[in-house]
């Protein structure tokens, strides 16, 4: 019997609550002007990416499903008061629809490619049960289950050893990568500056982040 498909599930928070430790530098307004921005990116990203069959985005904000449907993704209502319960939820969504693998991806990467996700994709075809992306912080950035029930969600800070510590305490082969467009999440002022390249490259940024993204 074939592999049922890999769903990716993208959990996002409320655009205008969401990156308060980005207060200091951006309005409500910008920062909400960010958070669509970016998880247009990554749904971009999903969308062009061969091998992934659906997509889903895990709120309990409205204006974030509805940005979802709109793209034609799934919206699911999720509490919001633990990001790991809430991607339970979705992964019981996916297997509910024959998901063979599920692949989450933070609303927040937005320099992430089609490319960078058909990359972590083969790694799981070829090498792994787990494959994890890593972030400059110890968090994890891309993380590919295959089969999709494969391990328990451990995200927080240092989710990467957490993960990679119970894919080996399972006895599962874990592979990590390195790939561009999973290496970059925007957490802290500095990390704006980071955006200015993707605006010299031809992706347009919200006019309110444009002036803090060359500072």
């Amino acid at each position: 019997m074939a592999p049922g498909p890999t769903i990716a599930l993208v959990p996002a928070r409320d655009f205008r609550t969401a990156k308060r430790r980005l207060a200091s530098v951006l309005s409500e307004e910008a920062r909400d002007g960010l958070g669509r921005w970016m998880l247009g990116r990554v749904l971009d990203a999903l969308e062009g990416a061969a091998g992934i069959g659906r997509v889903a985005v895990l709120s309990d904000a409205p204006e974030v499903l509805a940005l979802a449907g709109g793209r034609g993704a799934e919206g699911i209502r999720c509490p919001a008061r633990d990001l790991n319960a809430d991607l339970e939820a979705g992964r019981a969504w996916a297997l509910r629809r024959g998901a063979g693998a599920v692949l989450v991806v933070p609303a927040d990467l937005p320099f992430l490619r089609a490319g960078d996700v058909e990359r972590i994709l083969a790694a799981g075809r070829e090498t792994g049960c787990a494959v994890l992306a890593p972030s400059p912080d110890g968090g994890t950035n891309g993380l590919l289950l295959r089969p999709a029930g494969v391990l328990p969600f451990a995200f927080g800070p240092g989710s990467f050893a957490r993960h990679w510590a119970s894919a080996g305490g399972r006895g599962l082969r874990a592979v990590r990568i390195e790939s561009p467009g999973f290496g970059l999440d925007v957490d802290h002022p500095a990390d704006l500056a980071a955006l200015a390249p993707l605006a010299q490259g031809g992706a347009p940024l919200p006019a309110d982040l444009a002036g803090a993204a060359r500072t």
